[in-house]
């Protein structure tokens, strides 16, 4: 019961979005990103379709969503019957090598294996394409994190991307839109469930309280292919 009551806080406090600042943190990157209308862009983990749609109706994209529920994607196909919509592992797309202009992952990374999905996006986006990740991330100290997730530092998040052929462009912390996130849940009422009841959440609020975790917005440009 906590963790429906959380899923629907967090749905209503974020538009559906599900993440600490939202669309406007979505708007914000394509600011820095000067993507073109009608590029094919890739929501990598869309859940619900929220960003996708905007991304189309506010950006001019060519949208693609790609997520491995497929509760979520039902939701998402049920809001845009003509989306292109992809259920598979952010580790394992299957896409072709290079089409992609830009792919956009926000407040999905940090649930994933990092190295097998920076990969498999620099194998789908062109030469000189654009990655947009917003996430959680070590600030610093140890940063507690619940089973299935992994938080990186800036460094190590900064070499991952290095290795798979991406160099950063653009690096904010967004920290603030965490914790105001958090603030607006707390004064809502809205019951923080434990970590093993709640469930699938894109940015898991509740770790604004442990010191050393905030939470970051980047853009990195592809200018070579895998190291590995």
């Amino acid at each position: 019961m906590e963790g429906i009551e959380y899923a629907a806080c967090l749905q209503k406090m974020t538009g559906g979005t599900l993440r600490p600042g939202g669309l406007t943190i979505t708007d914000r990157a394509f600011e820095l990103c000067s993507i073109s209308p009608d590029c094919r862009v890739l929501d990598a983990g869309c859940g619900s379709g929220v960003t996708l749609r905007h991304l189309k109706d506010h950006h001019g994209a060519r949208g693609y969503g790609l997520d491995l529920s497929m509760e979520m994607l039902a939701g998402a196909r049920s809001a845009d019957d003509k989306g292109v919509l992809v259920q598979a592992r952010m580790e394992a797309m299957p896409f072709s090598a290079g089409i992609f202009r830009c792919i956009v992952c926000e407040c999905v990374l940090s649930h994933t294996d990092h190295e097998a999905v920076v990969k498999e996006f620099s194998r789908v986006i062109e030469r000189e394409g654009v990655l947009v990740l917003s996430d959680l991330y070590r600030r610093s100290g140890p940063a507690f994190a619940p089973s299935g997730m992994e938080i990186l530092d800036k460094e190590h998040i900064t070499e991952c991307l290095a290795r798979s052929g991406f160099h950063i462009l653009n690096w904010e912390d967004r920290t603030v839109d965490l914790k105001r996130l958090a603030a607006e849940l707390v004064m809502s009422g809205c019951t923080f469930p434990p970590y093993h009841t709640a469930p699938r959440l894109s940015c898991d609020t509740g770790l604004v309280a442990w010191r050393g975790v905030g939470y970051y917005l980047l853009v990195a440009r592809r200018t070579h292919g895998n190291q590995c």
